[in-house]
C-alpha cells in the first residue's frame, strides 16, 4: 500500500481515518517557470476579497488505489452560496502568471435541535452538504451520521486532537460547515472546482483542519485583493511565491477583463469596469505557498483589512500610450497627513522616490525628493525603445522604511503606431447625430426668419411715398 501523500484542506478522510484507502496526486510534467505552476501537485484554490465578501474556488487533483469514497469538511465564517466552479479558471490564473512572467443531499429531518442542514445538492463529481452548528457534541454526531448514510466506512471516534481543533473553530465563530462527498477511482482525475461565496471582515482559508493529517504538503493559493498583499502579512510558514529562476515574486496588478477571463463572480466582487483605454487596474494577483508537514499547521491564513493609512502618495502619466521619442509626462503627488490624522513631534523627513523599470524589471531612470510636508512634482522622459514600462512612486520614512506606494504602466510603440481612440458608443454616435441635425434645422429656420423679415421692412420703406 503506497504511503499517503494528499493533503486537501480539511479532510475528514485524514482526520476521521473513515478508508483505509491512501490517496495520491495526479501529477504532470511541466517545465518548471515559476515555483507554483496551477498543474503541479498538491491543494489549489483561487481566492478573491473585496474587503466584505470572499470567493473561494478549490481544486484538486486526486486518486486512490482503487474505487473509493472521501468525505471532506471545510469550516467557513458564513452561509456560503456553493456552486460548479471552472477548470479554466486555474488555467486562466497560469496564463496570468505567464504573460506577467519577467523576460530572460434534500433537508434531512431528525436532527438534534442546533443543528440545520442549509444546503445539499449534487455538482459533478461532488455531493455537497452545508450545515450550520454551534455545539461540538452535535456537529460530531452529524458526521459519524452522514458518513454512515453515504457509504464511508471503517469510522472511529473522533481523536482528542481533532476534537481541539473543531472546537476551536466553534470557539471563534464558525458555524457553517461543508460536507464534500467524493467518489475516487484509481485513475488520475481532476475534480470539477467548487466555488463557494461568503460574507467574512477577512480574507481567510482554513489550514488548522488539517493538522491532524501526516505527511508533506504542497498548498498553493492564488489572492486577488483589492491591495497589495505584503510578505509580512502573511503567517511565517507561507511565502510569497516566485517565478524561477530570478526569483521575482509572483505579484502583479490585474484589470476587470483579467477577472472576467478568471471568473465573472470574481469580477462582480470588485467596481465595475470604466469605459477608458487603456483599463486601468482593478486588483492585485498575489500568489502564495506553503510546503511542509501537515502537522505543523497550527494556522489560518486570515488577512484582516489595512487601517486607513494617513499618507497617500498618487502617480499618473499623460499618456499611457505613446510613441517612441514622444515626451511623457510623469507626476507624482504625495499627502503627508490626511486631515483626520495626526503625527508624534519626531525630526523626520520622508523621501520621495519616483523609479521608472522596464519589462525585465531593470531600473533605468530615477529621481528623489525629500520634504516634511505635502509634495507635487512633475517630470518628463523620453522612451528611446518600444516595450511596457513600469513607473513607480513611493514614500520613505528618513529614506529608510517604505510608508506608502503606487505605480502605473506607460506602453511605447514603434514611431508608426497610432494610439487607439476610445470606441464611442453606437447610442452616443446617433444622439450626436441627431443634436447636429436638429441645430442644423434651427440655424436654418432662424435665417429664413430673419431673411424675412429684412425683406418685408426693407421694401415697405421702398414703396414709402
Amino acid at each position: 500500500m503506497s504511503k499517503l501523500t494528499f493533503a486537501r484542506l480539511s479532510i475528514l478522510f485524514l482526520i476521521f481515518s473513515f478508508t483505509l484507502i491512501p490517496l495520491a496526486h495526479a501529477d504532470r510534467g511541466i517545465l518548471p517557470l515559476s515555483d507554483v505552476d496551477v498543474y503541479g501537485p498538491g491543494q489549489r484554490a483561487i481566492i478573491a476579497w473585496n474587503g466584505e465578501r470572499e470567493r473561494l474556488i478549490l481544486s484538486t487533483d486526486l486518486y486512490a488505489d482503487r474505487n473509493s469514497r472521501v468525505l471532506e469538511m471545510l469550516p467557513l465564517p458564513s452561509n456560503p452560496k456553493v456552486e460548479k466552479g471552472a477548470v479554466e479558471s486555474f488555467e486562466e490564473v497560469q496564463r496570468l502568471m505567464m504573460r506577467n512572467l519577467p523576460k530572460v443531499m434534500a433537508p434531512e429531518r431528525g436532527l438534534e435541535k442546533g443543528l440545520m442542514v442549509v444546503f445539499h445538492e449534487r455538482i459533478g463529481a461532488h455531493d455537497i452538504t452545508v450545515v450550520e452548528a454551534t455545539s461540538l457534541e452535535e456537529l460530531i454526531e452529524f458526521i459519524s451520521r452522514h458518513a454512515a448514510q453515504t457509504g464511508v466506512s471503517n469510522t472511529p471516534e473522533v481523536r482528542e486532537g481533532t476534537r481541539l481543533i473543531l472546537e476551536d473553530y466553534l470557539d471563534r465563530g464558525f458555524r457553517y460547515w461543508v460536507f464534500d462527498l467524493v467518489d475516487l477511482t484509481p485513475n488520475p482525475n481532476t475534480l470539477e472546482p467548487i466555488a463557494y461565496e461568503f460574507q467574512t471582515p477577512s480574507l481567510y482559508f482554513p489550514l488548522k483542519i488539517s493538522s491532524t493529517a501526516k505527511g508533506f504538503t504542497n498548498i498553493v493559493l492564488y489572492l486577488i485583493t483589492p491591495s497589495e498583499i505584503l510578505g509580512e502579512e502573511l503567517p511565517a510558514p507561507m511565502r510569497v511565491a516566485r517565478y524561477l529562476p530570478n526569483e521575482q515574486a509572483i505579484r502583479f496588478q490585474v484589470s476587470h477583463e483579467d477577472l472576467s477571463m478568471i471568473d465573472k463572480g470574481i469580477s462582480s466582487l470588485f467596481n465595475t469596469m470604466p469605459l477608458i483605454y487603456p483599463p486601468p487596474s482593478a486588483a492585485w494577483f498575489t500568489a502564495v505557498k506553503y510546503e511542509g508537514e501537515l502537522s505543523e499547521l497550527d494556522f489560518d491564513l486570515e488577512i484582516p483589512p489595512r487601517p486607513e493609512r494617513c499618507r497617500l502618495i498618487e502617480v499618473n502619466v499623460n499618456k499611457p500610450w505613446c510613441n517612441v521619442g514622444e515626451d511623457v509626462e510623469i507626476s507624482v503627488k504625495y499627502t503627508h497627513l490626511k486631515p483626520e490624522c495626526y503625527e508624534v513631534q519626531v525630526l523626520h523627513h520622508h523621501q520621495i522616490r519616483l523609479e521608472l523599470f522596464d519589462a525585465e524589471g531593470v531600473q533605468i531612470r530615477s529621481w528623489r525628493w525629500r520634504t516634511e510636508s505635502d509634495l507635487s512634482e512633475t517630470v518628463s522622459w523620453r522612451p528611446l525603445e518600444a516595450g511596457e514600462f513600469l513607473v513607480k512612486a513611493s514614500s520613505w520614512w528618513n529614506g529608510e522604511t517604505v510608508e506608502v506606494e503606487d505605480q502605473t504602466k506607460i506602453i511605447v510603440h514603434e514611431s508608426t503606431y497610432s494610439a487607439p481612440t476610445p470606441e464611442v458608443e453606437p447610442t452616443y454616435r446617433v444622439r450626436w447625430l441627431l443634436y447636429g441635425v436638429l441645430t442644423a434645422v434651427a440655424c436654418m429656420l432662424i435665417g429664413v426668419g430673419v431673411t424675412y423679415w429684412m425683406l418685408k421692412h426693407g421694401l415697405s420703406r421702398v414703396l414709402k411715398p
